[in-house]
């Protein structure tokens, strides 16, 4: 069973992206966060497979979460998604170690496939990030 994290301030966004995943065989989701603390403190005593960490959200931001995740286990496997169409956050991403970046506007063809080349061992930085 792959477990993933889902991280994002807002709560639409979760439970979109727990529905969409609940279809994958073998993958679930195996809790939710609204913010990068709680996304550190869980991605420490979870364990989870997958992080799925949105870049923008209060307390502390994905980025910054990122880093301390990764700083804590190196090869955990990040995925940030964001709303930006700005190849500054996806160098954002690959800089604090995230594995592979998603805009949330393509997430319905994306994530999923985003989420298999994690998996696979293999990094997600689509060229699509251009601005």
């Amino acid at each position: 069973m792959v477990r993933i994290l889902v991280v994002d301030d807002k709560a639409g966004v979760r439970k979109w992206i727990r529905e969409f995943l609940a279809a994958q065989p073998g993958w679930e989701v195996c809790s939710e966060a609204e913010n990068g603390l709680e996304a550190v403190d869980q991605a420490s005593r979870l364990d989870p497979d997958v992080i799925i960490l949105d870049v923008n959200m209060p307390e502390m931001n994905g980025l910054d979460a990122a880093r301390l995740i990764v700083k804590a286990s190196p090869n955990r496997l990040i995925l940030m998604v964001s709303l930006h169409n700005d190849r500054q956050f996806a160098e954002g991403a690959k800089e604090c170690g995230a594995k592979g970046f998603v805009l949330k506007s393509d997430a319905a063809t994306t994530l999923l496939p985003a989420i298999s080349t994690l998996l696979r061992g293999e990094l997600h930085f689509p060229e699509a990030a251009s601005n």
